[in-house]
C-alpha cells in the first residue's frame, strides 16, 4: 500500500525535535512494509530532502524569509498574532495546490491522509479529482477551531469532510467537534509520545530537592501563567522548583510574572532545549504539570502530548480538565484534573503529590500502564493500517 501524508508540519531532518511524533509515525507505518511519502510545505527555502529513507516533497509558496507560516509554531497561533499571515496563507493554498496537482500527475497512492484538514483538506480534494484517490483525514482539534473563524470555513471544511472515506480524531474531544460541523463516522486514534517509554521506571534522586516540570508552546492555551500564580501557595507547602521548558510569544511576560512575584529562585524558564536534556528532565521531576486553559477563541488541547511522554516515565501528572486531557488524565487513577484557570486547585493538587509519596507512587504506575495499554505506537499503526485498508 502507498500512502501520501499531506501536512502543514514534517521534521526538518532526522534530528529535529519539533513535530518529531509525526515524523515517527511515518516511519513505523514504513517499517510494517507500507511505503510512505509526505507532502509538506517549505521552511524558509527548505528543499526536498528524505526522513530515516521516506522522500519529503516540500513545496515552494514564497520568497524564503516569507516561508514561515508553519513549523517552529502552529499557523493558526501566527495568524492570530499577525493577521497579516492571511495574505501568506492565500499563497500557500494557491502554490500548494499547484504543487500537489503537478506532484499527482507523476504520483500514484492507494490511499492520500490529510492532516489538518483545515485547509489541508482542499489538497485533498484537488486529489480526489486527478486521481480518484481514497482520502483519509485526521484531525487534531486546532483547525475546527480555525474553520469556525474563517468565513465560510464551516462550509468548506463540512464540504471536505462529505468527500472524504475515512476520518480519524486524536481525541473523543475532537470527535465530538468534528461532528458539531459534519455528521460522519469518525475513528479515534489517540496518539503516542515520540519518546521511547521505559520500563522499570526509578525515580532518580537529586541534591536540588522536589521539582515540578512544565513541557510546551508558551501561548495562551497553555496556561502557564496560572500555574506560575499557583506557586507561591505551593511554596508555603513545600519547597519545591518550577521548571517551564519550551519557547513561544509569551515568553517576556512570563518572565516579568515570575520577576514580579519574587519566584526567580523556584520558578525557570528554560526555553527550547534538546532531546537529551528533555528526557533528563522527565526522569527526575517528582510531577509534571499541564495546566490548560480554553483561551479567548476557543481553543484548547485535542490530546496533551506531552502527558503521555510524562506517563511514559512513570511521573505523576496534574492537569485542567479540559479538551482532550480527559481522555489521558482520570482522575484518582492516572492523575489529577482540576478545574481550568484556578491557581488554588493547582496549588492544592501539586502540593498533595509532593507530600504524599504513597499517592504520588500509586498515580505514576497506574498512568504509566494506561499509557502502555492504550497509547503505544503498535497499537495506533495497526487501527491506522485497518482505516486505510477499509
Amino acid at each position: 500500500m502507498k500512502v501520501l501524508f499531506v501536512t502543514s508540519t514534517f521534521p526538518r531532518s532526522e534530528d529535529a525535535v519539533f513535530a518529531k511524533w509525526i515524523g515517527e509515525f511515518a516511519v513505523r507505518l514504513k517499517n510494517k512494509g507500507l511505503e510512505v511519502d509526505i507532502f509538506a510545505p517549505a521552511f524558509k527555502g527548505s528543499p526536498s530532502h528524505d526522513y530515516f529513507g521516506i522522500r519529503v516533497h516540500r513545496f515552494r509558496y514564497a520568497p524564503s524569509f516569507l516561508e514561515v507560516l508553519t513549523h517552529d509554531e502552529g499557523a493558526i497561533t501566527k495568524i492570530r498574532k499577525n493577521p497579516l499571515f492571511i495574505i501568506i496563507a492565500f499563497f500557500y493554498l494557491f502554490f500548494g495546490s499547484i504543487a500537489i496537482t503537478k506532484h499527482l500527475i507523476n504520483h500514484k497512492y492507494d490511499v492520500i491522509n490529510v492532516h489538518w484538514p483545515f485547509p489541508n483538506g482542499i489538497f485533498g480534494l484537488i486529489a480526489k479529482m486527478i486521481r480518484k484517490t481514497r482520502i483519509v483525514l485526521t484531525f487534531y482539534s486546532a483547525e475546527l477551531v480555525l474553520a469556525k473563524h474563517v468565513p465560510f470555513g464551516k462550509i468548506i471544511l463540512s464540504h471536505i469532510i462529505k468527500n472524504s472515506e475515512g476520518i480519524i480524531a486524536n481525541s473523543d474531544y475532537s470527535r465530538s467537534e468534528i461532528q458539531k460541523i459534519q455528521k460522519h463516522s469518525v475513528s479515534i486514534v489517540r496518539y503516542a509520545s515520540a519518546f521511547s517509554a521505559k520500563k522499570n521506571i526509578t525515580k532518580k534522586h537529586t541534591k536540588n530537592g522536589k521539582k515540578i516540570l512544565f513541557v510546551g508552546r508558551l501561548i495562551e492555551r497553555k496556561g502557564v501563567e496560572f500555574l506560575i500564580s499557583s506557586m507561591p501557595k505551593v511554596l508555603r507547602g513545600v519547597e519545591v522548583e518550577l521548571q517551564i521548558v519550551g519557547d513561544g510569544p509569551l515568553f517576556p511576560s512570563l518572565q516579568k510574572q515570575i520577576n514580579s512575584l519574587s519566584l526567580q529562585k523556584n520558578v525557570k524558564l528554560y526555553g527550547k532545549i534538546s532531546d537529551r536534556d528533555l528526557k533528563k528532565m522527565y526522569e527526575e521531576c517528582d510531577v509534571f504539570v499541564l495546566p490548560s486553559i480554553i483561551d479567548r477563541w476557543g481553543d484548547t488541547e485535542g490530546l496533551g502530548v506531552v502527558l503521555l511522554e510524562a506517563m511514559s516515565f512513570g511521573k505523576p501528572v496534574i492537569a485542567s480538565s479540559v479538551g482532550g486531557i480527559i481522555d489521558i488524565v482520570k482522575n484518582e487513577r492516572t492523575g489529577l484534573l482540576v478545574s481550568e484557570k484556578d491557581p488554588d486547585s493547582l496549588a492544592n493538587a501539586i502540593i498533595k503529590i509532593l507530600t504524599d509519596e504513597k499517592l504520588a507512587g500509586k498515580l505514576g504506575e497506574t498512568g504509566y500502564k494506561y499509557v502502555m495499554n492504550n497509547f503505544n505506537w503498535d497499537t495506533i499503526v495497526r487501527k491506522t493500517i485497518n482505516i486505510y485498508q477499509k
